[in-house]
C-alpha cells in the first residue's frame, strides 16, 4: 500500500522562506556594525557655576563633534546631575550621592553655543555638586562632565560705592568692602572680589581671578569701547551679592607727535607748506597754520587727509614781509588729540606780493 506524506503546515512554509531571504540577502558586502558610543557627542568640559543672590547659575559649552571627530548637526538636549550634602557629612575621596537627572532642553541650542541653567531654591549649609551629559536623541547620553562643587551659606552684603574712572587705555575701579552678612552677622573671614566686567552692554563675565584690593585697573580695554562692571565680594564661608554697577569709556588721550621737516615756498599759485610724514597707527590727518611777526598765536588755514604731505595757501600775503608757518598731526580719537606745532617754517614775501 502506497503512503501519503502529511501536509506541511502553512507556518512552516513560511519560515523556510524567511531563511531563503536571510541568506540570499547575506550575499551582499557588510560593513562593519557602528557601536552607538562611537557617535556619541564628546563629553563637556568646561562646566562652571556662578553664585550670585539668584542662586547658581551652571554655564557650560555644548559640544561640536562626537567622540569620533564628527561634526553634530544639532543638540537634542542635556541631563544634569545634582548631588546636595550637607556641610560636614561629605568626605574627600567619596563617591558623590547624585540623584535623579533633570532634564534640561536643547531647544535654540546649537552645537558651540553657551548654555546657562539657574538654580534659585538653594539651602544654607549644604553642598553642592554638579555634572551634565548632552542627549543624543531620547536614549543616548554622552559620558558626564567635569563635576563642580560649592558650599551655599547666607549671602555677603554687596560692595557699596563702586566707581569706574575711565583713562587712556585703562578703567580704574574703586569700592568699599561690604560689612557683614545680608542678616547682619559678622564676617568671619577675610573677604575677596571678584570683579565682572560686560563689553558694550553685552553678557557679564569675570575678570580674572578674585583679589583681595579694593581698587583695580583693568589695562585689556580699548579705547572708545564703553564698558560695565560689578563687583561681588566672596570669602571661604560665602558670597555676596553683586554691587551696582559702575561704566567707563576709557579714551585715547596721547596725541600724535608733531611732523617734522615743515617748510614754506612761493609759487604761483599761492604758498605750497610741505613737512615729512608723521608714523603714528591712529594717524587721522594734519592741520596747518599761519602768523605774521607781530602775532603770537597762528591761525589755522585748513587741514589734509594722513596721506597728503603738503597744503597750498592760497590766502593773501599783503601786508606784510615775513610770515611763520607751522603743522600739527591729530589723530582719530572723538576728540581728536593734536600734537604740539611743528617747528614753524619762515617765509619772506615782497611788499607787493
Amino acid at each position: 500500500m502506497r503512503r501519503h506524506r502529511p501536509a506541511r503546515p502553512w507556518p512552516f512554509l513560511a519560515a523556510l522562506l524567511l531563511v531563503a531571504l536571510l541568506v540570499a540577502a547575506g550575499c551582499g558586502r557588510k560593513t562593519p556594525p557602528v557601536p552607538p558610543e562611537t557617535v556619541l557627542p564628546t563629553p563637556v568640559s568646561d562646566l562652571r557655576y556662578r553664585l550670585d543672590e539668584q542662586g547658581v547659575t551652571l554655564i557650560w559649552t555644548a559640544p561640536r563633534t562626537t567622540v569620533q571627530g564628527e561634526k553634530l548637526a544639532a543638540i537634542d538636549g542635556f541631563e544634569l546631575l545634582r548631588a546636595v550634602e550637607k556641610e560636614g557629612e561629605h568626605c574627600d575621596g567619596c563617591p558623590i550621592p547624585f540623584g535623579s537627572p533633570i532634564k534640561v532642553s536643547g531647544d535654540n541650542v546649537s552645537p558651540g553655543d553657551q548654555v546657562h541653567y539657574t538654580e534659585a531654591v538653594l539651602r544654607p549649609g549644604y553642598r553642592y555638586s554638579y555634572k551634565v551629559r548632552t542627549k543624543l536623541g531620547w536614549y543616548y547620553a554622552s559620558a558626564a562632565s567635569n563635576i563642580v562643587s560649592f558650599t551655599w551659606n547666607t549671602l555677603i552684603k554687596p560692595a557699596t560705592a563702586v566707581t569706574a574712572e575711565a583713562g587712556d587705555s585703562r578703567v580704574t575701579l574703586h569700592w568699599q568692602p561690604p560689612a557683614s552678612h545680608i542678616d547682619g552677622a559678622p564676617l568671619a573671614k577675610p573677604l575677596r572680589y571678584q570683579i565682572f566686567r560686560s563689553v558694550a552692554g553685552a553678557e557679564l563675565m569675570p575678570l580674572g581671578a578674585p583679589i583681595t584690593d579694593t581698587t583695580y585697573q583693568d589695562l585689556e580695554v580699548v579705547n572708545g569701547k564703553r564698558y560695565f562692571y560689578k563687583i561681588q565680594a566672596l570669602n571661604d564661608d560665602a558670597v555676596g551679592m553683586m554691587s551696582e554697577a559702575a561704566d567707563a569709556r576709557p579714551l585715547d588721550l596721547t596725541p600724535p607727535a608733531p611732523p617734522q621737516e615743515v617748510t614754506a615756498v612761493q609759487t604761483d599759485g599761492g604758498v605750497k607748506v610741505l613737512w615729512a610724514g608723521v608714523n603714528e597707527s591712529d594717524l587721522a590727518g594734519y592741520r596747518i597754520y599761519r602768523r605774521r611777526a607781530d602775532q603770537t598765536k597762528p591761525q589755522l588755514l585748513g587741514s589734509t587727509g594722513a596721506d597728503r604731505l603738503s597744503f597750498l595757501d592760497t590766502h593773501s600775503t599783503r601786508g606784510a614781509d615775513r610770515w611763520y608757518y607751522a603743522v600739527t598731526a591729530f589723530d582719530q580719537a572723538e576728540p581728536a588729540n593734536e600734537s604740539p606745532l611743528s617747528k614753524e617754517a619762515e617765509l619772506v614775501v615782497g611788499q607787493n606780493d
